[in-house]
């Protein structure tokens, strides 16, 4: 298809003063509201160099690459000329990535905002090496989402925002003015395509573009860094940031499918097999010892406690059989309020409240002896004890037993004591001449 038999385009964008390629490129397709590819292929031009880097004159000498500036000046009305002078003269590895091209420079946009002036990207733009801005003298920084605004009210406010901070952050840096004007030096020579002093810039230049640590989000602070006073910065983040431009996972290379493969592979994949098959042996031998290990570690004192725990139930169980005899006994006992009475007498004489304190120690015999084997007296002299006014005890007491445990035997020596001093307070409130033996 020959440029005779297709019609030049409605619209004549012409490139603006500095601006690359591919920026132009981008304006002209959404000018007539259509994509690269489509254009290129109205055009008549191969379609894959749509998806390539277009950017760099040096890589793209290609015959098929000229035919496409040709046709775009055909088809423009331009000079091959101007559409040439879009291009920059150095290689592709000295560029920033296709996805990292939005970065520029906030004041001019903010300019060409206020102008209505339309919004590119500069040629100085895309080197890995430019720090800043000729014109405006601020660090250049990412304007992709500025772009994704439009030329709106938002977009002028996020503008001014980001001029005022970037001024900020430059205040920060104390810049030399020797590195700053290697910097100008290097862009320009890229721009043109001619190569720089390799002895005095060759350190500086790796420092740009061989650690290519341009997709930190502060970019722009990094470069600020190494043209700043402070050496020792520079050089920690020159180590930090050393990697590849595209740190992607690189493919297995894999054998041709048509050749067999040598007795070589043959073992190597055997042998590869086995130390897998060795290794996880390994590792369940090794779990199965530390097991083991900790189980004989642990052995005596879980040995321990499993006996502590059968001898806690033996206990509980006679326990519960025990109180579980004296309930059913009591339960049918004829007997049993008799026994109630008694147990409240005992612990009537314990606290000394009964007036039998000592029978023993003054010679006299029980006086509650008439009445022990008599519910119903037994029971009416209770009574009156209860009611008697210097009878002060809590009536939560324990329930008496006749065989004494060591438990027990405790209780009685504590109820002891307390008897003693109950009735010496009694002795002292009665006075010499009261009888303690006499029934009241």
């Amino acid at each position: 298809m020959s440029g005779r038999e297709i019609e030049p385009l409605a619209y004549r964008v012409r490139p603006m003063a500095g601006e690359c390629f591919e920026s132009w490129l981008d304006r002209l397709a959404a000018r007539h509201e259509t994509t690269r590819k489509a254009l290129f292929g109205y055009l008549g031009i191969k379609t894959a160099l749509a998806d390539r880097d277009l950017a760099s004159s040096a890589a793209n000498a290609s015959d098929s690459h000229k035919a496409m500036v040709a046709r775009l000046a055909w088809a423009t009305g331009l000079p091959e000329k101007v559409i040439l002078r879009t291009f920059v003269g150095c290689p592709s590895s000295d560029l920033l990535p296709a996805a990292l091209r939005s970065i520029g420079c906030a004041q001019c946009w903010l300019d060409w905002l206020e102008g209505d002036a339309p919004w590119r990207i500069e040629r100085s733009w895309i080197l890995r090496v430019t720090l800043r801005c000729a014109r405006h003298d601020l660090l250049l920084t990412d304007l992709g989402g500025i772009r994704a605004l439009g030329r709106s009210p938002a977009a002028r406010r996020q503008l001014e925002e980001m001029v005022v901070r970037t001024r900020a952050q430059m205040a920060q840096f104390t810049f030399i003015k020797t590195r700053l004007a290697w910097n100008s030096l290097v862009s320009r020579a890229q721009i043109r395509g001619s190569g720089t002093n390799p002895y005095i810039l060759s350190r500086y230049t790796a420092a740009l573009v061989g650690n290519r640590f341009h997709f930190a989000p502060m970019r722009h602070l990094l470069l600020a860094a190494l043209h700043c006073g402070d050496v020792s910065l520079a050089e920690r983040m020159e180590q930090i940031f050393r990697f590849t431009a595209r740190p992607v996972r690189e493919a297995v290379k894999r054998a041709p499918r048509g050749s067999p493969p040598a007795l070589s592979d043959l073992v190597a994949a055997i042998a590869r097999l086995s130390r897998r098959r060795i290794d996880r042996t390994r590792g369940r031998l090794e779990a199965a010892w530390q097991h083991m290990e900790r189980a004989r570690r642990d052995y005596p004192a879980k040995h321990a406690a499993h006996l502590r725990r059968g001898q806690r139930a033996a206990l509980a169980r006679a326990v519960r059989d025990r109180y579980a005899a004296e309930i059913s006994s009591a339960s049918w006992s004829p007997l049993a309020p008799l026994r109630g009475f008694q147990d409240a007498l005992f612990y009537l004489k314990q606290c000394g409240m009964a007036d039998d304190v000592l029978p023993t120690a003054a010679g006299r015999t029980d006086p509650w002896e008439d009445c022990l084997e008599d519910a119903e007296a037994l029971r009416a002299r209770l009574a009156k004890r209860f009611n008697h006014s210097a009878f002060r005890i809590v009536l939560d007491l324990p329930v008496h037993a006749f065989s004494f445990d060591p438990f027990e035997r405790e209780s009685s020596r504590s109820i002891s004591a307390m008897a003693a001093s109950n009735s010496a307070n009694l002795s002292s409130a009665r006075g010499p001449g009261s009888s303690s033996g006499a029934d009241t």
